[in-house]
């Protein structure tokens, strides 16, 4: 199993039609929601069993998806819950289960998902254009929405434990799909051509869907805590290992023998831990994240 989530407006439901169209499985075990609405043409490919655990979770904590609870408030319920984990476990029959609310509540997932949660993507949009569309779409203020980022991302970056976490560059869709969603499906294990990516994803992203574009935040200037978590998260991106040679030239593979690339991979990934915890430490010294 495979779970696709990030702060709410962050493209997870773009991400998650187009692993869809590269041939994983959205089950069909559990109710989808997955009807067009106006503030996703596309369709939402959200698991209704995984989001009505996770917001009873939220609701047990004190708390909703729009006024998140504590880490430590969530990890106290938690155990109330384990029966209802557990169960959709041991029904669930697709490959990939999407729900933004997996940033706050993804520790008591990985937990009691012990062998059978192979990765988390998480998907990584510009802090502006969550706020703006959150303000557009519900009318949260654009300073809450900021927050909302900041909780959401810190909460995965901090609590999530030995899963793999793949960040994907929503933003980056627009200039390179091609390109983001070759490495997300190579991460994978379904390596595909990019002929046959191209086509079989052709059609689905179009930028008249992205509410909130890159041209309404060129020139947006970001509170330092906020910036200083964004940062973080794109130096795990795609393209910042690319540019910064973690991925060799593409024809490497972590076999025992190429202890040059594990030896890179290594170290980037101990960077970007001291780099989460920085930003963390920071922002609990602003008092915008605590647990």
């Amino acid at each position: 199993m495979i779970m696709v989530t990030g702060m709410h407006r962050s493209g997870t439901s773009c991400i998650t039609g187009l692993l869809s169209l590269c041939g994983f499985s959205l089950g069909t075990s559990h109710a989808l929601l997955n009807e067009r609405r106006f503030d996703n043409e596309k369709g939402h490919f959200e698991n209704l069993g995984a989001v009505t655990i996770n917001e009873r979770i939220l609701r047990g904590a004190g708390g909703s998806w729009d006024d998140p609870p504590l880490p430590n408030e969530i990890a106290r319920v938690g155990e109330a819950f384990v029966p209802e984990i557990r169960e959709f476990l041991d029904t669930f029959n697709g490959d990939i289960v999407k729900d933004p609310r997996i940033c706050l509540t993804v520790s008591l997932w990985e937990e009691f998902s012990t062998g059978c949660l192979e990765a988390i993507i998480l998907c990584l949009r510009h802090p502006m254009s969550v706020a703006l569309s959150l303000h557009r779409r519900n009318g949260i203020p654009i300073d809450g929405g900021l927050g909302l980022w900041v909780r959401y991302n810190a909460s995965i970056m901090e609590n999530i434990g030995k899963t793999p976490l793949i960040v994907v560059d929503y933003d980056n869709l627009k200039s390179n799909l091609p390109f983001e969603m070759g490495c997300l499906m190579d991460r994978l294990g379904r390596k595909l051509l990019a002929e046959e990516l191209v086509r079989l994803t052709e059609g689905f992203y179009s930028e008249e869907l992205d509410h909130a574009p890159l041209e309404q935040r060129q020139d947006v200037h970001l509170p330092g805590q906020v910036n200083a978590l964004y940062q973080t998260m794109r130096a795990r991106t795609f393209s910042a290992c690319h540019r910064d040679g973690v991925f060799g030239n593409g024809n490497q593979s972590l076999s025992p023998g190429n202890l040059s690339l594990r030896k890179r991979l290594s170290l980037a990934m101990a960077s970007f831990k001291m780099r989460v915890a920085g930003a963390v430490s920071y922002l609990r010294s602003r008092k915008i994240f605590h647990s």
